[in-house]
Parts: C-alpha cells; sequence; structure tokens
C-alpha cells in the first residue's frame, strides 16, 4: 500500500475530496513510494511480461531494423535512445544482433531512459558487459544532442496517466476518484464538464459515448517529433492500443499476473491504458514525419523476418527446446495473443 502520507496527499488534492482520475493514477504509479519507481515490475516472477523476455526473436528483429536503418539512412554518430529499458533485455539481444555491423556501436551515444531505482540496477547489472562508460542513464529525454536519432520502446507509452469521458444524452461528464472516510476506500463517480475550453475539445467527439485521452502520453510523444523534425531521425515503438474508436474505457490494473481493480493494492500494482496510435498518428503528420510503419506486431515481425529466424533455431535445437520455441513465437503472433492487439508505429525524418 501506499503510505499514510501519500494516502493522505491524494485526499488534499481537493478540499471536496475528490479528483481527477490522471491525478489518482500519477500518485499510484509515480509518487516517491509508488508503482513504477520503487517496483520491479517485470518478470515472470512479478506482474507482467514483456516481448522481449518472452523470446530473443524480438529483440533480435528490432535490432536487424534498426541496424539497417542506421546504415542506409544514418552512417554517422547519432544517439541510441531507449524509453523504459526494463531489465535490459532488449538492449541486450540489439547489442548482439548489433556484432554483424560493428560500426553501429561505434558510433553511437547510447542513453537509457528509467526513472525506476530498482530496473536501473538491474540494467546496470545485465549491461556490465557493454561498457557503462558507453552507456548514459537519464530519469527524463535530454534533447541537448543535434545529432541524428534512433528512439525506440517496447511498453512505455501504455503507462501515462489517462482521464475518461463519457456522453451521456449530449452531457460530457468526466471520472473523478472519491475517498471513501467511513469504508477507508476509494471509488468512482462521474463529474458533469462545465470548463468551456474541455467541452469544446470534446465537441469533436460528440457521436461517441466515450472518450480516453493521456494528455501527458501526447506532449511527450510530440517532443520526440518535434525533436526528430529539427534534427534527423527514426522513432520506433510498440504497445498494445488501438487506431479507431473505443467501445469501451481501456484502463486496466495488473497484479502478479491477473487483471484487478485499479483501487486495490495502491502503489503495489501496474495501471495501464491503451495507447490511441491515430492521435499519435496525427501528432506524427502535424511534425511533418513519415509514417513508415504503422502495423500490427504480427505483422511487423513476420514481415523483417522472425519465422526465418525461428526456422534457423529450430534446425539448432532439440525437440524439447523446439517446443518452446514453437510456443514463445505463437505468443507474440498469435492474432488472439499479442499479434493483433500490439501495434508498431515508426515515423522518422530520414
Amino acid at each position: 500500500m501506499l503510505g499514510k502520507s501519500k494516502i493522505n496527499n491524494i485526499k488534499l488534492l481537493n478540499n471536496k475530496k475528490n479528483f481527477r482520475l490522471d491525478k489518482f493514477i500519477e500518485l499510484a504509479l509515480y509518487a516517491s513510494n509508488g508503482y513504477y519507481l520503487s517496483k520491479k515490475p517485470i518478470g515472470r516472477k512479478f506482474d507482467f511480461i514483456t516481448s522481449p523476455e518472452i523470446s530473443q526473436m524480438f529483440g533480435e528483429i528490432i535490432g536487424v531494423y534498426l541496424l539497417y536503418n542506421w546504415k542506409e539512412k544514418i552512417n554517422s554518430k547519432f544517439n541510441l535512445i531507449e524509453l523504459g529499458p526494463g531489465n535490459g533485455t532488449l538492449f541486450k539481444d540489439i547489442e548482439r544482433t548489433a556484432k554483424i555491423l560493428p560500426n553501429f556501436f561505434e558510433n553511437a551515444n547510447v542513453n537509457l531512459i528509467e526513472i525506476n531505482k530498482e530496473l536501473r540496477k538491474i540494467q546496470e547489472k545485465n549491461l556490465n558487459y557493454f561498457g557503462k562508460s558507453k552507456i548514459r542513464w537519464s530519469k527524463t529525454l535530454n534533447f541537448r544532442s543535434k545529432l541524428p536519432s534512433i528512439i525506440y520502446s517496447n511498453e512505455f507509452f501504455d503507462c501515462f496517466p489517462v482521464r475518461q469521458f463519457l456522453n451521456n444524452n449530449n452531457q460530457w461528464f468526466e471520472r473523478y476518484v472519491k475517498f471513501n472516510e467511513k469504508e477507508s476506500k476509494y471509488y468512482s463517480i462521474n463529474k458533469r464538464v462545465i470548463s468551456k475550453k474541455i467541452l469544446d475539445y470534446l465537441n469533436k467527439y460528440k457521436k461517441q459515448k466515450i472518450y480516453e485521452v493521456s494528455y501527458p502520453r501526447n506532449k511527450y510523444f510530440e517532443r520526440i517529433c518535434k525533436y526528430l523534425k529539427k534534427n534527423r531521425g527514426i522513432c520506433i515503438l510498440i504497445d498494445y492500443g488501438y487506431n479507431e474508436k473505443i467501445k469501451n474505457f481501456t484502463l486496466q490494473a495488473i497484479y502478479n499476473h491477473k487483471k484487478t481493480s485499479i483501487f486495490d493494492n495502491l502503489g503495489q500494482q501496474d495501471i495501464s491504458s491503451h495507447v490511441n496510435f491515430k492521435e499519435l498518428i496525427e501528432i506524427a503528420k502535424q511534425n511533418k514525419l513519415k509514417i513508415n510503419e504503422f502495423i500490427s506486431q504480427r505483422d511487423f515481425l513476420i514481415k523483417y523476418g522472425i519465422l526465418e529466424r525461428k526456422k534457423k533455431l529450430l534446425n539448432k535445437n532439440s525437440n524439447l527446446k523446439k517446443n518452446l520455441i514453437n510456443d514463445e513465437v505463437d505468443r507474440l503472433i498469435n492474432s488472439d495473443r499479442m499479434g493483433r492487439l500490439f501495434k508498431c508505429l515508426v515515423v522518422s525524418n530520414l
């Protein structure tokens, strides 16, 4: 649980003892003892497992894609930036793949963006062989360098706080969180939107019953786009999300690999939402970036060679290992598993 002082801070955010959903999420995830700042969330023993942890082939395909784009479109000094490296597994797989093109890392200024102290310790340990002197860790994006950049992420943009709006008989309501003093627990309420500025913004979604938006996510991505527009580069992001109207809110909480209420296990569980790729694509276009790819994780991995890579691995391994390899690839590309839900967006100014 969040410490008592943190719960009091949540309650004091609003004298009426109710406050916006995104503020609640922000504290649960990013307070000093919040989930993303102090916990080890990734792995089979923890709350969720990501694609790089499922199979080395995921990182290898990403690595080949990065190598190709660098060699063909940059081929000089550049910034290599990973957003939210987790356990460092994806970076390790990319580094191993890059041995086929030694000049890649010889020209790279590596910057890992990580706010979680525990995960940074794991990254430093796992990437020790690479040479710490070549890796720079940062808590936030720092765009001082004018070199071209390759920026990539996997399951990073889903962790930004969201606001939720409900259209009921042409009246907009926003989801708020309230604390029940008697029962000492949180619950949600719908509060009518009266701000003219917000209502004007919501007007373009008046044909929808619900609308979910993450302003911090959009602003973060916009910073990346503005930087790429000015200094050249490419951004590859993979996450679960959508590009059409949604019928249900996507906010979810995960604790020990199981879905729970966002009000349970405060500070101890992951809270995330599906990425609205349509908005990210619009931001990229507004900044005059090219949309190189917007396809499912399934199509991206198949397009860039995961089936061929699987075939090579199968030829080298025992029957027992073959079953594991087949299951790993199935989990990544099967439409009923991660294949369709996860999307890959690539934008560039190259």
